[in-house]
């Protein structure tokens, strides 16, 4: 048993980013991500300005008074002046342009007349520009699932942004190789049904994805935002699931979260809590710990800090954790914190602390009692009447700006669930990020004319769109493989080499165990990778199988010598040398007649059932250098005679 999504009011819509395959967006740079040490290093910081309307962008003005400095790292020969914002973009890449309408044919979008180019604001340093370029190419489309049509309310062509390197304290390393590569990125509609649900659409849209075959394959080249809400609840946008397997356990976690906080919401009305009872009353604790055996605050304090509380009338018991009411879950599962979390990542956010300590979890972490007891006393805390506390330990000025993101983060408390844009974690919970950017973050992009396309253009786009999965697995079944192997080639990146190798008549089910299965096998036995052969060793291979004169017991041992000598000899130079060739038949009929005479007491005891046995024998004898139906064929003559 889980929740009834229809009942809570769930609604959910996903956005896609996806990497297309083609040179970056706005220069001839290649899309190409690098580990070796870059050889540029630039220092720059953001600042949050005011649009053309005179607004500033409240996640913009949220990344803004992080006082970040930024760190951008860049190659001579790989990254130009447009990644480094020191030049002017150049012509988009009319390609991308292309494979997004393609993409947009696929979902049954209906393109614009018209592609404008527009700045979207960002600050968080991942764009130099302090904006992403973007461009609306379609709009209106929908994919059929199992549980109805969903809409596809937008598709644009983006540049994906720097790759992140690390963080450490204010300072933030990114790596502009990344910078500019092309993206579509996909708008669903609210019409995902349940978290099941989100994950049958994304990977239904993954999947049309691949059959374009122009799109990038690996970690990190698509992303998965997820928007969620429940009725009393606020749409998040749970950001960057990289992992399909999880993304359905992040829109569950998401709807516990956001019952959790309307369950604190109706907690704090009953307790007649008041807003304007919480404000920035910090107290120096610092006395209080000067002999604690926690290492936390000693380390802290002798590094500089001290110890900062703030009184939180009536959360006593909201922070920590609670039995929560989830069908289905095992104890542990249903125990889930509430506003801690929430205040730990407002505080990290805001002041870069790496935690803080509540009332609801102590004693703990070597604080002991007595020491609590001198805390509720110093802030004036009375048990009775449910007051919590929060404390930090840093330096003075970061306790206090971390105190301060706690206590706005407990007045939102009382409206329930605050606008945000979250991290998706591993585990498939999410992380408070930045609230959730406003409407009027998007300008037109001076620097870029509009683009169209011909009708020329879009018509050829429409008649030579690729196959589809559903498509391409019933003509791989058609062939004679089987559903399972016919699935398992569909979601494999061997598609194109197993369309090529059909072409050579070989057997279908023989290509496929060879391109699916074959290289683990050989990995596994002899510690050869043959992941790494060019796709002509596999066409010489499956040509010479095709003229009958190898068998496909040679192919372990013909990929194993290729892999020892690539660049130096070809397929039919291997058999020949290891003599794997076909044996003629007269050499056939000679290894069949010594057996027969061998096993003369085992065909006059069995008769017509020995056959199976010495089949066997003649097969293991010829050591795959013959076919099957020839040994048959010789067998059952001689047995006759």
């Amino acid at each position: 048993m889980t929740y009834d999504y229809k009942k809570l009011g769930f609604r959910a819509g996903i956005e896609i980013h996806q990497q297309l395959d083609t040179h970056k967006l706005f220069c001839p740079c290649p899309s190409q991500i690098r580990e070796d040490e870059p050889d540029i290093k630039i220092k720059r910081k953001m600042r949050a300005v005011a649009g053309e309307l005179g607004n500033v962008d409240p996640a913009a003005l949220h990344e803004f008074l992080k006082n970040r400095e930024l760190i951008y790292e860049a190659y001579s020969d790989t990254t130009c002046l447009v990644e480094l914002d020191e030049e002017p973009p150049h012509l988009l890449n009319h390609e991308a342009l292309k494979i997004c309408l393609e993409i947009a044919e696929l979902l049954n979008a209906k393109p614009v007349d018209e592609f404008q180019i527009m700045r979207k604001t960002v600050i968080d340093g991942s764009n130099t520009s302090g904006f992403q370029r973007t461009i609306l190419v379609a709009s209106g489309g929908f994919i059929e699932t199992d549980k109805g049509k969903v809409g596809i309310t937008t598709i644009c062509l983006e540049e994906d942004a720097a790759r992140k390197i690390s963080e450490e304290g204010n300072v933030t390393t990114y790596r502009l190789d990344r910078l500019g590569i092309p993206l579509v990125e996909i708008c669903t509609d609210a019409d995902i049904k349940n978290p099941a649900h989100v994950k049958e659409v994304a990977k239904k849209l993954g999947m049309i994805l691949r059959a374009t075959g122009k799109v990038k394959r690996g970690l990190g080249t698509i992303r998965q935002d997820v928007n969620v809400s429940i009725t009393g609840g606020e749409r998040i946008e749970a950001k960057g699931v990289q992992d399909l397997r999880i993304i359905s356990t992040v829109a569950e976690e998401e709807v516990a979260r956001q019952m959790r906080l309307i369950e604190v919401k109706s907690e704090l009305e009953e307790r007649k809590a008041k807003e304007n009872e919480l404000n920035e009353n910090f107290i120096d604790l610092s006395g209080v710990f000067k002999d604690t055996e926690s290492a936390i605050i000693k380390n802290s304090i002798k590094k500089g800090g001290v110890v900062v509380g703030v009184k939180l009338p009536k959360f006593a018991g909201l922070m920590g954790s609670k039995l929560c009411a989830i069908p289905g879950h095992s104890k542990e599962k249903q125990e889930r914190r509430r506003l801690g979390p929430e205040f730990a990542q407002y505080a990290k956010g805001a002041a870069g602390v790496k935690g803080i300590f509540h009332s609801d979890e102590l004693p703990a972490y070597g604080i002991t009692q007595e020491e609590v007891d001198l805390v509720k006393n110093k802030l004036k805390i009375n048990d009775n009447n449910l007051d919590g506390f929060v404390v930090v330990s840093e330096k003075e000025e970061t306790a206090r700006k971390a105190l301060f993101a706690v206590v706005e983060r407990a007045k939102i408390a009382f409206k329930g669930i605050p606008k945000e844009t979250r991290r998706a974690v591993p585990e498939g919970t999410t992380e408070f990020m930045r609230p959730l950017p406003g409407s009027a973050r998007m300008y037109p992009e001076t620097d870029e004319p509009p683009y169209s396309v011909s009708g020329e253009e879009l018509e050829e786009i429409k008649n030579n769109l690729p196959e589809l999965h559903e498509e391409r697995e019933e003509r791989y079944v058609k062939t004679g493989l089987s559903r399972e192997l016919a699935n398992q080639m569909v979601h494999s990146k061997k598609q194109k080499l197993f369309d090529e190798l059909l072409k050579t008549g070989a057997n279908p089910t023989i290509i496929a165990a060879t391109l699916l299965s074959l290289p683990k096998e050989i990995k596994k036995k002899f510690d050869v990778d043959v992941e790494i052969l060019d796709d002509n060793y596999y066409k010489e291979i499956f040509d010479l199988i095709a003229k009958g004169e190898i068998g496909k017991d040679s192919i372990p041992e013909i990929l194993v010598e290729a892999v020892k000598n690539t660049g130096e000899k070809t397929v039919a130079e291997i058999v020949e040398e290891k003599n794997l060739g076909f044996m003629p038949e007269a050499e056939v009929g000679k290894i069949v007649e010594e057996i027969l005479n061998k096993n003369s007491a085992l065909i006059e005891r069995m008769g017509d059932k020995s056959f199976g046995p010495l089949m066997g024998q003649v097969m293991g004898a010829t050591k795959g250098r013959t076919d099957a139906e020839i040994v048959k064929r010789i067998l059952m003559e001689k047995l006759k005679k």
